[in-house]
């Protein structure tokens, strides 16, 4: 929803240049003194004749075409500058279009709300798949909308300015959207899954349509919603070169940045998790702080790499980031950032937490030296896992390898479902053989840090005894990394 504030604001901006602009038109034209006809030879004095006369012959000379292209070069001078001001004028339109559709949204949950709960239980399958429908409608919407503002853009036909509004719009109808699809599955708790299965409702589907969105639902994309509504204020950067690049620097010291990359049609996982986890952190902001891997994702079927960072131990300073690492060109292709300055209550307590750490320093006695591979090592240590050798499967054998800060981690103990089955050798290396089940989850684990591979085995076949027997590749549905 938008600051009602901040709109006050920016009406009250725009009523005050209206004021001004009308009394000046009126005070020009009832005084005399030259108007823009007057200058382009519309005077009916003798030279102002010979102007026109003049400027008459010109445009017939001219092609009609020569408007199209003046426009056209004035937009490309326009986006030479990355710079991008959000003004009085284009606040109130954002404002105005973010209204209208939260409006829309707002009626059309209650429409859906009123049905559901008039619907008997047989029927209520049918109404969420209808529901289902429409947000898709509304899905493929908003992203055909933000392809024709990329390609009028890149066309020069509208400015970088008019762009990054139309963003800032698309941005406001996508949360809305986002909002939506959470009141939708909510319902959905309530019906069999049977029953939302046959009326062609699945959690996959729903996922899928709004996927699609994170060009209009990331860090930037939200920050120049703020400029354009008014929430805040300060410098916008956006750039479409080799994909769209946003960066905007808010004037509290809030600051956005992402971009998204064109990807090669290769989806083998070539680069090691390794690799890609140090042109991830390489990509990340410099900061007096240090960025921390705080969740990991290796996703085959896509051929990518997905981490997530936390900005720590940042003098006033909190963040936050998302990078994704092709895993066949080793190449990033689409990343989010988030700093933004600590409000006083969490600034207090990192200095509380500091002043107790100096203490406990002062007052401990001193420790012996542990040796390599002892716990007392990982405190800093940021753990991730990747299958070395075999293919994921029921009761097929693989060997993982555990890395620390993208070092072999000896003596790393390996859960399988929560159950210890070893740990790793001098190479951070382990075989084990996976169960016969169709979920599996292989968490490496100290004492100050762990790393998580979870399998889904779907695809399940019938062998001639009648039991299940799997044999389908399973990719790494969701891995996370504790430091």
């Amino acid at each position: 929803m938008i600051d009602r504030t901040a709109l006050a604001s920016v009406l009250f901006a725009i009523l005050v240049v209206v004021g001004m602009a009308v009394p000046a038109m009126a005070l020009s034209s009832s005084t005399g003194e030259s108007s823009a006809g007057d200058l382009t030879g519309t005077s009916t004095a003798g030279a102002g004749r010979v102007a026109q006369t003049t400027l008459t012959d010109q445009v017939a000379q001219t092609p009609a075409t020569n408007q199209t292209t003046q426009n056209a070069t004035t937009n490309r001078m326009a986006q030479n500058n990355s710079k991008v001001n959000a003004t009085v004028g284009p606040q109130l339109s954002t404002v105005i279009d973010v209204s209208s559709d939260e409006v829309q949204t707002d009626f059309e949950n209650a429409a859906f709300e009123f049905s559901i709960e008039s619907a008997s239980d047989e029927d209520r399958a049918e109404v969420i798949a209808e529901r289902a429908e429409d947000l898709r409608d509304r899905a493929e919407s908003i992203r055909e909308d933000y392809e024709a503002a990329t390609e009028a853009y890149e066309e020069s036909e509208i400015t970088k300015s008019a762009y990054a509004r139309r963003l800032a719009v698309l941005n406001a109808r996508a949360t809305n959207l986002h909002n939506s699809y959470e009141q939708l599955r909510k319902r959905t708790e309530a019906v069999p899954a049977s029953e939302l299965r046959d009326a062609g409702v699945t959690e996959s589907a729903l996922n899928r349509s709004i996927e699609n969105l994170s060009s209009v639902t990331g860090t930037g994309a939200r920050a120049l919603f703020k400029q354009f509504t008014g929430e805040s204020e300060g410098e916008i950067e956006l750039e479409t070169a080799g994909g769209l690049s946003i960066e905007v620097e808010s004037e509290d010291g809030e600051r956005s940045r992402e971009f998204e990359r064109p990807r090669d049609d290769n989806s083998a996982l070539t680069v090691s998790r390794a690799t890609a986890l140090e042109t991830a952190r390489g990509a990340l902001s410099a900061t007096d702080g240090n960025w921390v891997l705080t969740d990991s994702e290796t996703a085959e079927d896509d051929g990518a790499y997905e981490y997530t960072f936390a900005l720590r131990d940042a003098a006033n300073l909190t963040g936050e980031a998302e990078v994704s690492v092709d895993g066949s060109s080793g190449d990033i292709f689409a990343l989010e950032e988030s700093i933004e300055p600590r409000d006083d209550d969490e600034s207090e307590d990192a200095d509380e937490a500091e002043t107790l750490e100096e203490a406990e320093e002062i007052e401990a006695p001193e420790e012996t030296e542990t040796p390599e591979g002892d716990s007392a090592d990982d405190s800093d240590r940021e753990l991730t896992m990747t299958i070395t050798e075999g293919t994921p499967a029921p009761n097929e054998r693989i060997t993982v390898q555990v890395l620390a800060d993208g070092d072999p981690a000896e003596n790393v103990t390996l859960l399988m479902n929560d159950r210890a089955v070893g740990t790793t050798d001098t190479d951070g290396r382990i075989a084990v053989t996976l169960p016969s089940t169709d979920d599996v989850e292989l968490t490496a684990q100290t004492d100050d840090a762990s790393d998580e591979l979870e399998f889904e085995f779907d695809d399940a076949t019938t062998d001639d005894n009648g039991d299940e027997d799997e044999r389908e590749t399973a990719s790494p549905s969701e891995s996370d990394s504790e430091a």
